[in-house]
Parts: C-alpha cells; structure tokens; sequence
C-alpha cells in the first residue's frame, strides 16, 4: 500500500510549500484535478511537480457520459487527453466520473439509457487505457450526482462495464450505507482509497484516528479482499492543510506498515 494526498483544483499551482512538505514527509504520490492542466497545461504541472520525489498516483478530470450524448462525446475527447497526460507523468489511474445524476435507488432522474451511456462510456475509456496500461478508477461515493452512489448501483456499473483495467476508488460514505458495510461489499474490487473521516455527521470532517468510522478496522476489510493500492488524503482543509499532511501522511505510514 501507498499513502496518498489529494491536490484539489488548483493545489499544485497555488500551494508549493503543501508540495514541499509532502516530500519532506515521505508522501508516495499526489492526485491532481483537471483545473491544474486547464490552468496552465501539461507542461506547467510537470514544472511544479518534478523537483520532488513523489510520484504522480492519479489524474481526476470531470467526465459526464449520461448527459447527452454531446457529453459523451466531450468525454471521450476528455478522456483521451488525461490519458495522454497520464503516459507523460507515468501515472497509471485516471478517474471516470459518468454523470450528473444520482443512481435508480435515489433518484428518477436515472433511466436505461443513462445506464447504458454510463457503461458504454466506461467501457471506451477503458479500452483505450488498456493501451497505455492504464487503470480507471470509478470513484465511489455519494453526494454530487454519481449513478454509482450506492454499493448496489456500483456493483451494477462493474457487472455491465466487465473490464478488468476499471477499479473502484472506495469514497465513503455510500448513499444509506455503513463505511464498514461498503467495504464489505465492495471489497473485492477496492484498488484505491480517497480517505477521510469524520465526528457527529457526513462533512464534519476530523483526523483518520479520531473520527466515527474505525478507520484500522475499515482497512483490515479491505485487506482481507487483498487491498494493497493507494490511500489518498481526501477532503484536507477542514483545518491548516499543511498540518493535516504532517497528521496523516505518517499515520497512514504506520498503518500500512501494522498488520492489524
């Protein structure tokens, strides 16, 4: 297992000194956010990054395949632009969002054609990945119009798409759903974690250690399904960003490195 950290938006632009002390810490890898490229392009991303020793974990751009089929089409061309950035950076997960809309457990707005575009788009993407030897990574969670918001809907996301270079990025919590019972669930097909926690509610956010979901015993379950993938840093500015690094960068450390 890897630790991970998550630079939202424009991080990698406007936080030097955040990049600077995850390489002091020993962070293994950075996800960077479709802003950064948008902003000042590929080029501009490897001269901020490339004075460190962290390696480049995952590319997350925004794709939207059940919108129309206008956005299925913005999409693939989306797509095949992150995974030519992705070969540049020698980074091996891109993320395949697919929609605007939650999944049929919660909304009515999901209907078959939605399903079929969001399996259809995942699928293309896929196989042009498996070209470059590239993962997509379904990230999983609740709360910004996913069709893969619930452990059920994912499952039939996976089943449809049935390609063995699609993963699921496990973002707890799940529509309904436990964090231990989702990884439960989910469990087998779990490559990648965007982590965080929280105290008294979704969005009150705290340390891994110290929050209402167990985090060491999420991650045995994980590890029972053979998890052995990157753990990122998800969500890190509910305090001073830097001094959420300095907590969770070594405490995922000494996670991964414990055998309970």
């Amino acid at each position: 297992m890897k630790a991970g950290f998550c630079l939202h938006g424009t991080w990698v632009i406007e936080r030097p000194e955040l990049l600077k002390v995850l390489d002091e810490i020993d962070c293994d890898g950075v996800e960077i956010w479709q802003q950064a490229f948008e902003a000042i392009g590929l080029k501009g991303v490897v001269e901020k990054i490339e004075p460190y020793s962290f390696e480049v974990a995952a590319l997350n751009p925004y794709m939207d395949f059940t919108t129309s089929e206008e956005s299925f089409s913005e999409s693939v061309k989306l797509a095949e632009t992150f995974l030519d950035y992705a070969s540049a950076l020698d980074c091996k997960r891109i993320r395949t969002f697919t929609s605007k809309m939650g999944s049929f457990k919660t909304s009515d707005e999901a209907e078959p054609v939605h399903w079929e575009r969001a399996i259809k788009g995942i699928q293309t993407v896929a196989d042009m990945a498996a070209e470059k030897d590239i993962l997509c990574t379904m990230e999983v969670h609740a709360g910004d119009g996913q069709l893969y918001d619930t452990s059920e809907a994912t499952l039939r996301i996976l089943e449809g798409v049935d390609r063995k270079n699609v993963i699921v990025n496990l973002q707890p919590p799940l529509r309904g759903e436990d964090a231990l019972d989702s990884a439960r669930r989910l469990g087998a097909y779990v490559q990648h974690l965007h982590a965080h926690n929280w105290r008294g509610g979704w969005g009150k956010f705290t340390y891994l250690d110290s929050g209402d979901v167990d985090f060491p015993k999420y991650l045995d379950i994980l590890r029972g399904h053979g998890f052995d993938g990157y753990i990122s840093i998800e969500h890190a500015s509910y305090r001073d960003t830097i001094e959420i690094a300095r907590h969770e960068i070594p405490y995922l450390k000494r996670l991964i490195a414990s055998k309970t």
